[in-house]
Order: C-alpha cells, then sequence, then structure tokens
C-alpha cells in the first residue's frame, strides 16, 4: 500500500517538515492526514535534491510503479520526468518561484499529461530554506473539456459556413435547371442533344439532393413528438426501398412481435432512419442478390429499472420514463463493411459509393441519438451487416388509453 506521508528525520527537523515535533505526536499525525487528504500531488526534496516526502496522488499523477524511498535522488525517484526533477532542483536558487506554471509530462497514454504546478520553499523561522515542495494537479481532463468546447465552436461554425455555401450554390443550380429545361423543348427534335440535357439536369438533380441532406445535418434537429408505431414506419420504409431499387433477386422477410405498443417519438423522423437503413441494404444486395430480414421486437433497457426520458429538440415535452427499448434488426446478406470502414461509417460526409453523399448514416445516427436512442451496425466482410435500431420505449398513454 502506498504510504501518504513519509517522513525524513535529520538534525534541523525531526519530521521533515521544519515543525519540530516528535513524529509521534498528535501534531505530526494531523499533518499525515492533511497530507492525505490533500486534493493535490505534494513532493518535497532537500537542499542536496534528496527525496523528502510525496502523497498518494503524486505518485498517482505521476504513475510511479512504485514509491521511492525517502533520501533518493529526484532524478532517481522520478526518472521519467526530469523536468519536474529539474525545477524542484532549481527552487533554491529561484528569486520569484513558478506559481501556475504548466509543464507537460510523459506519461503511459500517447496523449501525454499536463499538470498545475506550485513550487514553495520550506524554511524554520528566520533561517534558510532547507526543503523545497512542489504542489501539482493534473490539468488533463480540464485541458481536455476545454478542447472539446473549443471543438465545438469550430464545429459550429463550420456548420455556419456550410449552411452559407449551400444556399449560394443552390441559387445558380436553379438557375442551371431551368436553362436546361428551355434548352430540352427548343431542341427537341434532336435525341441526341436531348440525352445529353437530360444528363446534366440528372446531376443537377442529384447536387441538389446532397446540398438538401447536408443543410438537414449541419441544422439543429427540431423534433416534432407524436403517436408512431415503429411496426408501421418500418413496413412503409420497406415498401419505398422495394420501389426505388426493385429486383426478383432479394428476399426480403419482415417479422414482428405481436401488439407492440405505439410509442411517444417523430414518425416522419424516425421512418427516414429506416429508410435509409433499408435503402442501403438493397444497395449492398443490387448487384449479386440476396436475402433482407428485418425484425421488431420489444428488448429490456441495460442497468436501470427506469431511465428518466426528455427527447433532445422537443420542447414542451414532459419527462417522462422507460425500461424498455423497441427494437429494430435489420440484417442483409450483401459483402458486409471492411474493418477500416467500420469506425468512419457515421462520419458525416464519408461515404463509399459512387453516387453517395456520406450524410444518410450520420444523419440517421442523429435522429435516433436524439430520441436517446441507440444505432448500432456489426458486419464482417463477405456476410452482410447488421444495423440495430433501439428506440426508447415511451408508451402514448392517450393512445394505449392508460
Amino acid at each position: 500500500m502506498v504510504q501518504p506521508f513519509t517522513p525524513v528525520e535529520d538534525e534541523r527537523s525531526p519530521d521533515a517538515l521544519g515543525v519540530g515535533v516528535h513524529p509521534a505526536s498528535e501534531e505530526n499525525q494531523f499533518l499525515r492526514h492533511l497530507i492525505r487528504g490533500m486534493r493535490c500531488g505534494v513532493l518535497t526534496v532537500d537542499r542536496t535534491g534528496r527525496l523528502l516526502m510525496l502523497n498518494t496522488l503524486a505518485v498517482q499523477i505521476l504513475e510511479l510503479d512504485e514509491v521511492p524511498p525517502p533520501g533518493t535522488l529526484i532524478e532517481e525517484a522520478i526518472a521519467d520526468h526530469p523536468q519536474l526533477a529539474q525545477i524542484l532542483r532549481e527552487a533554491f536558487t529561484m528569486t520569484s518561484l513558478p506559481n501556475r506554471a504548466e509543464i507537460d509530462l510523459r506519461c503511459r497514454s500517447d496523449a501525454g499529461k499536463t499538470i498545475g504546478l506550485t513550487l514553495s520553499l520550506v524554511a524554520e523561522e528566520g533561517g534558510e530554506p532547507y526543503a523545497a515542495a512542489a504542489f501539482f494537479k493534473d490539468l488533463t481532463p480540464v485541458e481536455h473539456r476545454e478542447e472539446q468546447e473549443r471543438l465545438r465552436d469550430r464545429l459550429a461554425a463550420l456548420g455556419q459556413m456550410a449552411a452559407n455555401m449551400a444556399h449560394e450554390i443552390r441559387n445558380p443550380l436553379a438557375s442551371i435547371g431551368v436553362t436546361c429545361a428551355l434548352l430540352k423543348r427548343r431542341l427537341s427534335q434532336s435525341a441526341e442533344d436531348v440525352e445529353l440535357l437530360e444528363k446534366i439536369a440528372g446531376e443537377i438533380h442529384r447536387l441538389n439532393a446532397t446540398i438538401t441532406e447536408s443543410l438537414e445535418f449541419v441544422r439543429p434537429l427540431s423534433l416534432s413528438m407524436g403517436s408512431a408505431s415503429i411496426d408501421e414506419l418500418v413496413s412503409d420504409a420497406l415498401s419505398t426501398a422495394r420501389k426505388r431499387h426493385a429486383s426478383d433477386r432479394i428476399e426480403v422477410e419482415h417479422r414482428s412481435e405481436e401488439s407492440l405498443p405505439r410509442v411517444v417519438a417523430d414518425p416522419t423522423r424516425l421512418r427516414q432512419v429506416f429508410e435509409n437503413l433499408c435503402v442501403n441494404a438493397f444497395e449492398a444486395m443490387e448487384a449479386e442478390g440476396g436475402r433482407l430480414e428485418v425484425e421488431c421486437s420489444v428488448v429490456p433497457a441495460p442497468g436501470a429499472a427506469s431511465i428518466p426520458y426528455q427527447p433532445q429538440g422537443s420542447s414542451g415535452e414532459t419527462q417522462r420514463h422507460f425500461d424498455r427499448y423497441i427494437q429494430v434488426k435489420i440484417h442483409d446478406s450483401g459483402p458486409g463493411i471492411p474493418a477500416e470502414h467500420r469506425d468512419r461509417l457515421f462520419y458525416p460526409f464519408f461515404t463509399t459509393k459512387k453516387h453517395g453523399s456520406g450524410v444518410g448514416l450520420a444523419l440517421s445516427k442523429k435522429i435516433v441519438d436524439s430520441h436517446h436512442g441507440l444505432l448500432d451496425v456489426e458486419s464482417e466482410p463477405g456476410e452482410g451487416a447488421l444495423f440495430t435500431v433501439r428506440i426508447p420505449m415511451v408508451v402514448d398513454s392517450e393512445v394505449e388509453g392508460t
């Protein structure tokens, strides 16, 4: 067990703190408990650079494998942190000691560690300093939070810029589309020219759809909560996907538990999620054919008997609770997703499709997250992909009559 306080006796101070009390006294016990309870690391050395004392938190922050014994040279005691050792050595020669200084330490994680440091000299009244003490805290969590805040600010600015650019691009696209329509009427006698214009019009439509999806992703999501039947939404999504990718080589099976309750959700947004996942599944099997299995069921919410629920972007909704999810599994027998793509699958604008925008899955995850739900994927190359959507089962009491 790490000792929170290890005194070193010398001629000047029996307890190495300059208070002149016997180690077994009540005052010394008080100091032990005081240092143990401090919410910062404490490290003390004498004028010769030998370790006098360090507390438990200092051992943890510096990630020492073992507690160095008192009297160890500071360079050996904290061999992985030479910069800190040098600062302690030089403290006796400084006219102005560092206060709230920050230094970077090596640690076991690749990201490193930042500590905030204050130095003090220990001296008997009217005497020369005989010890230097470093008080420090791990600032890494604070740095991480600040970086996250800066990242959110940058993303917000980027989103606003993207929205402005999208509007600027949309206007000339509309003019090009109108011009194509006029030219198509004038060149109606030339089949070859009409075909070229139709290709231009098709690309304009694709670009416009990409811009619309991008705008939808960067805008804050506002949910319109109401009564929703997840099974009906899945059926509608499957029907739309079949029409868009009609193929006799794709077999579809839709299974659902009996009497699935209607829940409080945004039906339009969730239908968008299921339609996107079903369309992706059909596109994955379009070349070789295959089988699509869709299953709706109720599963328990892990780890809690009752979870508070107030969906993001649903102003005015009173907080409710749930203890189960309605789960939708969409499993295709397509080529699967390569391992190197799975981590980036829900990133905006990441796509492996030739004509994809890379917004569909990112927006789907955003919608599910806004419902406090879960969207996950399992896949192995050659074994298809399984997307699982879990939506909190907050039952619509008015519809259920409860």
